[in-house]
């Protein structure tokens, strides 16, 4: 997550990047990753805001990467519950075939409130630059879609050596009895 000094926190998530294994474990990473952009936002906005900005970029989406329609449901709900007015807008970059079939799903799961919020960039090269520019300012724009950062996260900075990490079996235990959304 990152953003400017007085908008939203920015989310870039690449769906082609990810396959999901486990929907639960896929899910509770999400949620993390949103966390984060809440309180860097919350941070740099004094306790005032707390929002971000999603942009969700379908290059390499395929089929095998897509959710059961059942997690897919499970996950929305989780997001939903949890961040019910933390979400600025969601814009989707480079929407295949196979993400406009699995968007054409999603959206009657998603209320309208959160449905109202997504748009969709055009695959015109002008027209997508002027609607991220819109969103995220020019500079946080990815070379890889046509923008000029050429920013990757550093995992030695999300993740430093003194962080703890629960083991697979404390998370499996996590998971299966944290009161909420809990997959029994």
């Amino acid at each position: 997550a990152e953003g400017d000094e007085s908008g939203h926190s920015i989310v870039w998530y690449r769906l082609g990047q990810h396959k999901m294994i486990d929907p639960e474990a896929y899910f509770r990473a999400l949620l993390n990753t949103l966390d984060r952009a809440i309180a860097d936002n919350l941070k740099r906005s004094n306790n005032k805001i707390g929002k971000y900005n999603c942009v969700l970029d379908g290059s390499g989406f395929q089929l095998n990467r897509m959710p059961s329609l059942k997690d897919l449901k499970h996950g929305l709900n989780m997001m939903q519950d949890h961040y019910p007015d933390r979400l600025g807008m969601v814009m989707i970059v480079n929407m295949s075939r196979v993400g406009e079939f699995l968007l054409k799903l999603i959206v009657p799961l998603i209320s309208k409130e959160v449905r109202d919020k997504i748009k969709i960039v055009p695959h015109n090269p002008q027209q997508r630059m002027e609607m991220l520019e819109a969103l995220v300012g020019k500079e946080f724009i990815p070379d890889y879609i046509g923008g000029t950062s050429n920013y990757f996260p550093d995992q030695a900075t999300y993740y430093p050596k003194n962080l703890h990490f629960a083991s697979e079996a404390e998370g499996r235990e996590y998971m299966t009895t944290m009161p909420y959304h809990a997959y029994a």
